[in-house]
Order: structure tokens, then sequence, then C-alpha cells
């Protein structure tokens, strides 16, 4: 199955219960105005409420950031809980569930909407079977450190400027889906997995690594780079740390920044069409990784080159 023919497409609010949009929450910073494909994401500051979210396509996860709040949740068919949900915290609700929530608070909360297609895929992969097979289980008010993890990695991204990193925040969608699919799912078999020790053989990598080059400044999805090697996006990332020691967004990143420093040394062209020439999405996401990673502003770097 292919884990990105169905998020070509922004994933927009309005694909959500749109708690973004509702009146009295504060939004701190959202994924629709980035263009995020794979997943849907937003910081909010939300005020009391009590109302029934009808099923939606997407199951989604909550983060609470802040501010400790006596919540209670109503899943239809499942016993109502109810607890005081503090920083850590995380409730999962499956597509196609009808909520009734209420609290008197107002958290700072992460909520994160996964498209449906990939969880399908990552079940398929995983399971060899369909997602109706593997139903996310509804959860509440749990701790688990992985969904942690990738919940603050999402929240950085939101805030300090990785967020434009397309594969980045694929590869973030793809490892909550199988988090999910595997702790968190009606599935209890042991999944399909690949050996950790497996390899490709050099001219496997030396195929994807020579893909990658020539194509810097385009889309370089994970089911673009898979399809290179004729296997899953699900294991791509797992064979190509194996053979390289990177991931492939970290390869891929490096790859655009050792470009982008060639362009600045043996060009005058504007650092925007750098950017660009790149594979980044625009002068200020150059920027910010170059800054990060080079230590310097890449107009810094040009002047200290020509000097």
């Amino acid at each position: 199955m292919n884990l990105a023919s169905s998020s070509s497409r922004i994933f927009t609010a309005r694909e959500t219960h749109g708690r973004v949009l509702r009146a009295g929450n504060r939004l701190i910073a959202h994924s629709e105005e980035i263009g995020w494909r794979s997943l849907y994401a937003a910081i909010i500051e939300e005020a009391p409420f009590d109302l029934t979210e009808p099923a939606i396509h997407n199951p989604s996860l909550i983060y609470h950031l802040s501010q400790p709040t006596v919540v209670v949740r109503k899943v239809d068919g499942v016993a109502r809980d109810r607890a005081l949900i503090g920083p850590r915290r995380i409730s999962l609700t499956p597509s196609e569930a009808t909520v009734r929530w209420q609290h008197s608070g107002h958290p700072e909360i992460l909520q994160i909407y996964l498209r449906q297609s990939i969880y399908d895929a990552a079940v398929s992969e995983m399971y060899g079977c369909d997602a109706g097979s593997a139903q996310i289980l509804p959860r509440f008010a749990i701790l688990d450190p992985l969904l942690e993890q990738l919940a603050l990695a999402i929240t950085s991204a939101l805030r300090d400027g990785t967020s434009d990193d397309a594969l980045y925040i694929e590869t973030l969608a793809q490892m909550i889906a199988v988090q999910l699919a595997r702790h968190h799912s009606a599935r209890t078999r042991r999944p399909h997995t690949v050996a950790s020790s497996q390899r490709l053989p050099a001219w496997k990598m030396k195929r994807l690594t020579d893909y990658i080059e020539n194509h810097l400044d385009g889309n370089l999805s994970l089911d673009a780079m898979a399809k290179e090697l004729h296997i899953s996006a699900l294991y791509l990332p797992r064979v190509f740390k194996t053979a390289v020691g990177q991931s492939p967004h970290q390869y891929v990143l490096g790859r655009r920044i050792e470009r982008a420093k060639y362009l600045l040394r043996n060009t005058d062209s504007p650092i925007a069409d750098v950017a660009l020439s790149s594979g980044f999405s625009s002068q200020s996401h150059l920027s910010n990784w170059f800054l990060r990673l080079v230590g310097t502003p890449p107009a810094v770097y040009r002047r200290q080159s020509e000097s």
C-alpha cells in the first residue's frame, strides 16, 4: 500500500473536529499554515466546554502540555472516563468514534490528527491485514514515552522553525502510526518485522543516494525513496540507518546543506534562490537549518568564503 498516495493534499483544520476554529479557544500554532499532509497538529489553549464530537475518519490524540484540568470523556460504547489530566498525559480517540467531552479548565494541549491512510498502510505492512482488524483503542490520560517524544518533536516543529521539513514530519507521522498499531490497537499478535541487522546491497544504496542527489531540489518523500529500492516506506528508515548511520531525513538535510554551501561559495545567486535550488522551502527555512548545522547564517558564510 502506498503510504503517501492519499496524503498528497494539505491536511486542513476542516478535516478535524475543528477545535482550532471554536470560539474561546486560543490558537497558538497549527500545521495548516505550513502545509503538512500526513498529519494535522495544533497547539491550543482551550476554553471550558461541554460538547459531543461526531465521528470522523482520522484518529486523533491529545497531549497535555500544561494547566492540569479535570476532564470527563465518554466514548460511545465505552465506560465514562474522568481524571485530573496534567502534562505528559495522552488521550487517544479512534477514527469513527463519537465522543462527549467535558472540562471547565484552560489546558494547553497539542492535538494531533493522523491521516487514516498512513495508519492503514502501517497496519497492512505490519500485520498483513486491513485496519478494520487493528482498530485503535480509546485511551485516556495514559503515559506512553515514545508517543510523548513524538508529540514533543511535533510541538517543537510548530514552535521553532523545523516545521517546513516535509520529510521529517512524514517520518514522525509514520512512527506514530506504527506505535498506535503495535501498542494501542485491537491487534495482539506480534507484527512482522525487519531484522535490525538487515542490510541492503551496496549497489542499491548507491542507487538511492544517487537518486537523492539528483532530486535534492524536489519532493524527496519516504515513499519516493522506497520505490527506488522496491521496499516498503515503512521499513526504509530502518534499513537506511543501518546502511548509512543516519535517518533519511538527517541524510537529506545534510546533503541539502552541502549543496547550499557550494552555491553560496561559487555563485552570486540570491539566498532565496539558493534555498530553493537546495531543496529548502524558503530562505528562512534554509537560514534556520544553516545556522543550526553550520553555525553561521548563509549571508555570513558567503562573506567569509569570499574573504
